[in-house]
C-alpha cells in the first residue's frame, strides 16, 4: 500500500537529480573555449537548467513519478472505471456502482450517443437511464454482467489536506491533488453574454458585441434590441442583466431579438470572461491563464475542493484517498486550480433516484441545458452585474 511518507521521497529524489543534472551541464559550459561558448549561450545553458530544479508545483504533485506512486493504491478501482464516449470522442470518466452494468458520470458532457469503454478493452453501447441535474451526474446502463464496482466511503467525507487521485482506466491515476476545503455549498456563477447595453423604448439595445462570446457566436448586432430571454419577457436593461445572471457559463439561451422591426430567435451558449472584458476580480483572472473549464461547473448544493488539475473530458469519475476508497465523483474542473467532487455519501442518496426511473430523462432533454441556480445572496454583487452585460 502506498504511504503518505512515499510521495515526499519521490519529490526529494527528484529535486536532487535535478541538481546534478545543473551540475553536470554548468561545468561543460566552463571549460569550453570562449571562442566556442558564447556568454550567451552559456546562459542559456543556465537558464534550462535551473527550469530543471525550479519545478513547477503542479509537476510536483502531479508529474509521473508521483502518480506512479499511487498505482497499487488505485488498482482496485481502475477495474471499475470506464472511459465514457460521445459520438466516439472522449467525453468524460465514469465510475460502476453496479456489477450489471450501472455506470455513473456527469451528464452535462453527453451528447450523442454514449458508449463507455472498460478497462478490458470492451467498448459498450450505453443508455441514459436517470439524470440528477442538481448534481450534474447521470446513471448509464451498459449490457453487462458481474462487472467490479468501486469501493465508496459511504459514511463519512474525506479529510481536508489529504492526498487524493482521479482514476482512469490506465494503470497510473490522471491526476493526483490534495483535498483543499471541506464539502460546503458551491454557489452558482452567473454567465456572461458578452455584449454592452443601452436603453430604448423597446428594451435593452446592444451597442457593442465582444469577440469570442456567446453573443458574437450566436450572431447578435450592434443596435439589436433582446426582448426575452427563454421567452421571459426583457422590457429593460436590468431585467435582461437580471434574467442571464440565472445561467451559469456553458448554459444556452433563446434570445428573442428585435432587428430592424422584425423579431428573430438567436440561441447563445453563455460564457466565462471573453477577451476585451477586463476580469472581475483576481480569481477571474487567475482562471484565464489555465486550460479549458466545465461548462457546468458551480451551482451544486454538496460538493468538496481539490486543487488536482483535471482536463474537462476527466472529469464525471472516481477519486481515492491513500487508502483506496472512492471518496467522491469529480463532478467538474472549475478554476485553474480547483476542482470539485460529489462526496460519495451524498452520491448514494441521489443514485437511487437516477436508477429508480423517478429521474428519467425525457427523450429530446438537451442535458446541456441550464438548471434553475441555487439562490445565495452572493449573486446579487453588483460587480457580477455588470459582466452580464
Amino acid at each position: 500500500m502506498t504511504t503518505f511518507f512515499a510521495v515526499p521521497r519521490l519529490v526529494s529524489c527528484f529535486v536532487l537529480t535535478a541538481a546534478i543534472l545543473l551540475t553536470a551541464q554548468i561545468a561543460p559550459a566552463q571549460e569550453k573555449d570562449d571562442n566556442e561558448k558564447t556568454g550567451e549561450q552559456a546562459g542559456e545553458a543556465f537558464r534550462q537548467a535551473l527550469e530543471r530544479v525550479m519545478i513547477p508545483k503542479s509537476r510536483l504533485t502531479n508529474g509521473p513519478q508521483v502518480r506512479r506512486a499511487f498505482r497499487e493504491t488505485i488498482a482496485p478501482t481502475t477495474e471499475a472505471t470506464v472511459r465514457v464516449k460521445c459520438d466516439g470522442k472522449d467525453a468524460a470518466l465514469g465510475g460502476i456502482v453496479g456489477p450489471d452494468g450501472w455506470i455513473v458520470t456527469k451528464a452535462s458532457q453527453l451528447e450523442g450517443q454514449v458508449t463507455c469503454r472498460l478497462k478490458d478493452g470492451r467498448e459498450l453501447d450505453a443508455r441514459i437511464v436517470g439524470v440528477d441535474r442538481e448534481y450534474d451526474l447521470a446513471a448509464l446502463k451498459v449490457a453487462a454482467k458481474d462487472l467490479p464496482t468501486v469501493d465508496m466511503l459511504r459514511d463519512i467525507d474525506g479529510d481536508v489536506g489529504q492526498w487524493v487521485a482521479t482514476v482512469g482506466i490506465d494503470n497510473d491515476p490522471v491526476a493526483v491533488g490534495v483535498m483543499s476545503v471541506d464539502t460546503r455549498r458551491i454557489r452558482h456563477q452567473p454567465g456572461i453574454l458578452g455584449v454592452q447595453l443601452d436603453q430604448v423604448k423597446e428594451g435593452a439595445r446592444i451597442v457593442k458585441v465582444f469577440p469570442d462570446t456567446g453573443a458574437a457566436d450566436a450572431g447578435m448586432l450592434v443596435n439589436d434590441i433582446v426582448t426575452a430571454v427563454n421567452d421571459t419577457p426583457t422590457p429593460s436593461r436590468e431585467k435582461l442583466i437580471g434574467e442571464i445572471k440565472k445561467f451559469s457559463p456553458g448554459d444556452d439561451v433563446e434570445l428573442t431579438v428585435l432587428r430592424g422591426g422584425k423579431k428573430i430567435k438567436l440561441k447563445a451558449v453563455l460564457t466565462g470572461q471573453p477577451e476585451g472584458m477586463e476580469p472581475l476580480n483576481r480569481r477571474d483572472y487567475q482562471n484565464s491563464l489555465g486550460s479549458e473549464l466545465s461548462q457546468r461547473r458551480f451551482g451544486f448544493p454538496k460538493a468538496f475542493q481539490h486543487d488536482t488539475v483535471l482536463k474537462v473530458t476527466d472529469c464525471g469519475g472516481p477519486i481515492v484517498n491513500l487508502d483506496g476508497k472512492v471518496v467522491g465523483f469529480n463532478v467538474s474542473r472549475s478554476g485553474r486550480t480547483e476542482s470539485y467532487a460529489i462526496p460519495c455519501n451524498v452520491l448514494v442518496t441521489r443514485l437511487i433516484d437516477m436508477v429508480n426511473g423517478s429521474l428519467t430523462p425525457r427523450e429530446d432533454e438537451d442535458l446541456t441545458a441550464p438548471v434553475e441556480p441555487i439562490e445565495d445572496e452572493a449573486d446579487a454583487d453588483e460587480a457580477s452585474a455588470e459582466a452580464e452585460e
